[in-house]
């Protein structure tokens, strides 16, 4: 129906109430909305279309209305020796430059005019500066015109993207302003990443020069686009609220990157446009950026609030922030600077995962005016479930070992998947080997090494793995190693240096394949995971270790994170050393109706192991049921009592 179809620019609806028109031909239908479109604008569209059942479709695209006389700076194209640069630069080929008038071929100096983490220049991927170790690749974007009108990919001209962003990188761009206020868009795609921030700065010490000063002008807070581009504005930190820049001459800025992809994911970064709306004007002291990203999820297990002020024609009151977290207001540390001033606090309590946090930050103005942002963020680490603590006390220390190994020239796949299989019972792959033995750590190397490696010495053996008594060589086995591990309430580090991969499991059981906090699948590892223990107990654990070839070790081990020092977990010559245990003295519980009748397992019974305490429901239907508490020999029986509606019993 001519009802049922609308479209929304910007968050203003138009139906055919309201200017939108409609026709037909056949079973196509073509909504026309004329006259509402401004230039210098972005915009986004929600095409909305219901049918006569009240089935609805949507789809939303974005595309702007800036006008070709806007200033546009191409990534890609950042100042050169020190600090050079080119007003209004031309396109060639690909591949030709250096050349006058051109960013092509052009060297960067590090530290200078950009900062790149990486050490190599990596050419292959776009040959158009191939000296500077920035990744570039020819984009992915609408072709536009003045790449289309110089030649397109048929005379080797290309438009690219910056991409393959690690934190704190950065590059430089100078340029003639003409004196007026400016909005400016940064132009990017966000394929498998949630969110990509950047901020874009000012230099205001010399530009051909290192350590070079800067202060924040605004951030550009990009959110998953897949590989379809979209402009996102300059903002204050809030994203909220656009960000107007007063530009006049030749000024440098700096485009830095906040956020890094994940190694699944990527940001394509393609230009910057400069949108001229008036003249030079009157602007206050603002909130330059604010971490955590207004509406992110951050994983950390230290998560602190770090937020930029900036002065402008007014200037930041330090002695009126204020920071409120979660309702209640804070002490953090205020710290002036020549540009503004910084507001830094590290959360005093560690947030529940998953939870959402409010935060608040205000203050006055030079003028006494207040400026304010309150945004929402969440904080999420990983967490051992209290729920798969075993019932019990500690049994016999050490790990159970399982170590299986396949003929020599056997040649397995370098994977997890494939150490998953090896080590299974009933595995189609054949065993040269399967043996079974008790360790107290994991410190293996699978040949006696003169210097043994990593951090821990007096490596063990491979158990089984000996070519004199099997002949199945070196190569080609799967470590299984299970236990259960005693954890106090905390934050807790652990590292793994395998050679080849390895994974790190804490599920429902210590069999529990499914449950993996840590892995690597392929060649060497050297890695940490943290996590936190809410409750304390036994917690099941399994170790995998798994080898393919050449070098073939494994060390499992804590870190302290005050100190960085390194643990074997389980190490017996070490006082606090995690624990670990074989097996446990359990505790089981079960029910009955009838004395000496079949007891079976009893539902909404909790044993909790460190109060060593069993609690039971009293039902008020049944007139007698009765529980086997089944321990340990040498236990006993403290108390049996009713509290309210609830059977408890305490044992030692």
């Amino acid at each position: 129906p001519n009802g049922g179809i609308s479209v929304s620019l910007n968050g203003t609806a138009y139906n055919i109430a309201n200017g939108l028109t409609l026709s037909a031909a056949g079973t196509t239908r073509t909504a026309t909305l004329a006259n509402k479109l401004a230039v210098n604008v972005n915009y986004t569209a929600v095409i909305k279309a219901t049918d006569s059942e009240g089935n609805l479709t949507t789809r939303t695209f974005y595309f702007d209305t800036f006008a070709p006389d806007n200033l546009v700076v191409e990534v890609e194209d950042y100042n050169y020796d020190a600090g050079n640069f080119i007003n209004g630069p031309v396109v060639i080929a690909e591949g030709s430059g250096p050349q006058d008038g051109s960013y092509s071929h052009q060297t960067g100096t590090k530290e200078v005019d950009y900062h790149d983490t990486r050490s190599t220049p990596r050419s292959q991927d776009a040959p158009y500066r191939p000296q500077d170790t920035d990744r570039m690749a020819r984009s992915l974007d609408a072709a536009r015109a003045k790449f289309s009108d110089a030649g397109g990919s048929e005379s080797q001209i290309y438009d690219y993207d910056v991409g393959d962003i690690a934190t704190g990188e950065w590059m430089n761009y100078t340029r003639e302003f003409p004196s007026g206020a400016y909005e400016v868009y940064l132009r990017e795609a966000l394929a498998n990443i949630s969110t990509g921030d950047s901020v874009l700065e000012q230099v205001i010490s010399d530009s051909g020069s290192e350590d070079q000063t800067t202060k924040i002008l605004g951030a550009f807070l990009g959110v998953r686009s897949g590989f379809q581009y979209r402009n996102y504005a300059l903002t204050d930190g809030s994203g909220r609220t656009k960000v107007r820049l007063n530009l006049q001459g030749a000024t440098t800025l700096r485009l830095r990157q906040i956020t890094a992809d994940p190694g699944d994911g990527s940001r394509l970064m393609n230009y910057m446009v400069f949108v001229r709306v008036g003249d030079v004007e009157f602007q206050r002291a603002q909130i330059a950026s604010i971490s955590p990203t207004p509406d992110t999820t951050i994983e950390t297990l230290a998560p602190s609030i770090l937020v930029e002020l900036q002065n402008k024609d007014t200037s930041v009151n330090p002695a009126s922030i204020r920071l409120e977290v979660n309702g209640q207001v804070v002490t953090p540390t205020i710290t002036s600077t020549a540009q503004g001033a910084t507001v830094s606090y590290a959360l005093s309590a560690l947030p529940t995962s998953g939870a959402v946090n409010t935060a608040k930050v205000s203050f006055k103005d030079s003028q006494g005016t207040e400026i304010s942002s309150t945004w929402n963020f969440t904080i999420s680490y990983l967490t051992l479930n209290p729920a798969n603590r075993a019932a019990g006390s500690p049994g016999t220390p050490g790990m159970r070992v399982h170590v299986v190994q396949a003929p020599s020239g056997s040649n397995l796949a370098n994977t997890l998947v494939r150490a998953e299989e090896q080590i299974k019972d009933g595995s189609s792959i054949e065993r040269a080997v399967d043996v079974n033995d008790i360790t107290q750590v994991i410190n293996y190397d699978k040949k006696t090494e003169a210097n043994p490696r990593n951090y821990f010495t007096e490596n063990a053996l491979v158990p089984g793995i000996d070519p004199a008594v099997s002949g199945a060589g070196l190569d080609d086995f799967t470590l299984e190693a299970t236990t259960y591990l005693q954890l106090a309430p905390g934050i807790y580090r652990f590292g793994v240096v395998s050679d080849d991969g390895y994974k790190v499991s804490s599920g429902k059981s210590v069999t529990d394949i499914n449950a993996a906090i840590a892995g690597h699948s392929g060649g060497p590892a050297n890695e940490i995971v943290e996590f936190v223990v809410t409750q304390p107990g036994l917690y099941p654990f399994r170790f995998l270790w798994y080898e393919r070839g050449g070098d073939g070790y494994a060390e499992w081990f804590s870190v302290n994170r005050t100190t960085g020092e390194r643990t074997l977990i389980n190490d017996p010559n070490t006082p606090d050393s995690i624990k670990a245990f074989m097996d446990i003295n359990s505790v089981t519980v079960t029910g009955s109706s009838v004395l000496g009748g079949n007891f079976t397992s009893a539902d909404q019974i909790t044993v909790d192991v460190a109060a060593k305490k069993v609690t039971v429901p009293v039902s008020r239907t049944a007139k007698q049921l009765f529980y086997k508490i089944e321990v340990p020999a040498n236990w006993k029986i403290k108390s049996v009592e009713i509290i309210i509606d609830t059977l408890v019993v305490t044992y030692q």
